[in-house]
């Protein structure tokens, strides 16, 4: 008997999922066309963003002992040695006493440690006159600091946006890995259907499901394969269902729902030793869809009206689509953000803030990202914004705002990775968790990380100092090069050496080595091994500490300390 037995929604959907096969197969495409693509696997960084030091406004590269004393009534004198412009790459080496003109975006050149804004200045015959002191490192992007050399940019079962293909380009991919489309064969089934273009007589209707199904397909990341349509028989029936098993992965037909149709639907289906999953949803509309397994692959038939077979369509066939694909779980974001810290303004500026959203149970939290027009990563790891107005200097915690997604397919995390950063360390938690989590690392200060674990906000952090029930790393100290010919360039600011150069980051270190700009370097080994740098020797450690915190810990620590040093 037809309909002999409604099921909840829910058991519907859980039996067609728990009977769905991922698809394995893979695809290299173009940049430009991996727009809504799922990717395959994990895509780290393969270089650095921003790939050397660079100034990050208008003025001149110095150094900033040269003009601490330095005021309005007493500017610092600096003789002009050139101006970089952005899109070159010096080999000057700036001395005491000099300066060179930088544009937004030039590198610097050697022996400089900070970026005067060109406002503080004045040139006058040849020498620069600087009017206020600047502190070391100031108005400098590190190599590296926005995006790291083995920093992964897209999760497997991530569905690619713009963002991410901005973030995949900045690092040089011009293709990617993505998942192959689910292949999903469509056909209607109805006497009175005719299909659109041919000539409307009485007792016919144009065929409105294949073209709106079709298009769904599309929209929810499949391939469909457009059977056309089958009369109300057992035999036209059969005929599109085979030819559908043929082609694709899953075979979707909408009409069948009267008694006698719905009979022929089963009656085609099992001729082909179907297995019957359900018939008959408790649903209004899309009562009476169809589920069914033949051989390794699905056929769901779904309501001819136009509305039923939409909603049925969004309820079964999409959820289908999305686990045959391994896509992170797509979650609807809350409307509002509960500001969880102050939040500051830029006066007479409107900021739109970033933020990359995590859900825990019933409950979305989010972790502000910095507001930097250079930045990539921002965007690339960011899921929505909220706007804190021009004429507002800060918003204090409990304030609510409206929160705006990104993406209408919004793929929020479930653990967020926060703090300093560890290529080896994530890669090993990637490979441990990427599978049943969606994860976000962040890179942030210790003092921000330490304020994200009191915040709850940090399901795992990476610190440089030891936090009660973290789990201790020790990470290998390495020099390469010769120290005996010239400066060692390092990141650590205890290393001793023949003539210490200090950068703000291990990428910038190891690039000037690389680019024959320090004679040696000083670095954590897996820093040296992630660029290729086998010749190197042992000098000392740091210790590094992981906290992680809940159900992870135990998963987490398993793992990690099957890394053993690094």
């Amino acid at each position: 008997m037809l309909f002999k037995r409604l099921i909840p929604v829910e058991e519907a959907q859980n039996i067609l999922i728990s009977h769905t096969r991922r698809i394995t197969d893979v695809e290299e495409v173009e940049l430009d066309n991996a727009l809504n693509r799922v990717a395959a696997s994990d895509i780290y960084a393969e270089v650095n963003v921003p790939n050397f030091d660079r100034a990050t406004l208008d003025g001149y590269a110095i150094i900033a002992e040269d003009v601490y004393n330095a005021s309005e009534g007493n500017p610092v004198r600096l003789l002009l040695k050139g101006y970089i412009k952005a899109g070159t790459y010096p080999r000057n080496c700036l001395s005491h006493n000099e300066a060179f003109r930088v544009d937004t975006g030039a590198p610097l050149p050697k022996g400089a440690n900070t970026v005067v804004p060109i406002e503080y200045t004045s040139e006058e015959g040849g020498y620069v006159l600087v009017f206020r002191r600047v502190p070391p490192w100031a108005n400098i992007q590190w190599a590296g600091e926005d995006i790291a050399r083995g920093e992964i940019i897209v999760q497997r079962g991530t569905i690619i946006t713009p963002r991410h293909v901005g973030a995949l380009a900045g690092t040089g991919y011009h293709k990617v890995k993505v998942v192959r489309k689910p292949r999903v064969a469509v056909f209607s089934i109805g006497d009175e259907l005719i299909t659109t273009g041919s000539e409307l007589s009485p007792g016919k209707i144009y065929d409105i499901n294949i073209h709106t199904i079709a298009s769904l397909v599309r929209e929810n990341f499949g391939e469909p394969v457009i059977l056309g349509i089958a009369r109300d028989s057992p035999d036209s029936i059969l005929e599109k269902l085979e030819a559908g098993l043929k082609i694709a992965d899953i075979v979707v037909s909408t009409g069948g729902s009267s008694v006698g149709q719905a009979d022929f639907v089963r009656m085609a289906a099992e001729n082909l030793g179907a297995e019957i999953l359900f018939h008959g949803v408790m649903s209004k509309p899309g009562k009476p869809v169809f589920g069914s397994k033949i051989g390794d692959k699905l056929y769901i038939g779904l309501p001819g009206n136009p509305t039923s077979a939409i909603v049925s369509f969004m309820l079964y066939v999409r959820q289908v689509i999305l686990k045959m694909l391994g896509v992170i779980p797509i979650q609807r974001l809350p409307a509002k953000v509960k500001l969880r810290r102050r939040e500051y303004g830029e006066k007479g500026r409107r900021l739109y803030k970033a933020a990359a959203i995590k859900r825990l149970s019933n409950e979305f939290l989010y972790e502000s990202l910095p507001a930097s027009s250079e930045s990539i990563s921002t965007l690339s790891k960011a899921d929505a914004y909220f706007i804190i107005g021009e004429d507002v200097e800060f918003l204090d915690a409990g304030t609510q705002l409206d929160l705006t997604p990104f993406d209408a397919n919004s793929q929020p995390a479930d653990i967020f990775i926060i703090g300093e950063f560890s290529p080896a360390i994530l890669r090993t938690i990637f490979s441990t968790l990427g599978d049943r989590y969606a994860i976000r690392y962040i890179k942030r200060s210790h003092e921000a990380t330490i304020m994200a674990i009191k915040d709850g906000i940090a399901d795992i952090a990476i610190l440089r100092s030891e936090l009660e029930g973290s789990i201790k790393v020790i990470r290998e100290l390495a020099i390469a090069g010769d120290k005996s010919k010239g400066d060692v360039v390092t990141a650590l600011k205890d290393i001793e050496g023949v003539e210490i150069t200090l950068v703000g980051s291990h990428h910038s270190a190891i690039l000037r080595y690389l680019n024959n700009l320090a004679a040696a370097v000083v670095a954590p080994k897996e820093f040296l091994e992630l660029y290729g740098i086998k010749d190197y020797s042992i000098i000392g450690y740091e210790n590094i500490f992981v906290y992680v915190s809940g159900d992870l810990k135990e998963i987490v620590k398993d793992a990690i300390e099957k890394l053993g040093n690094i």
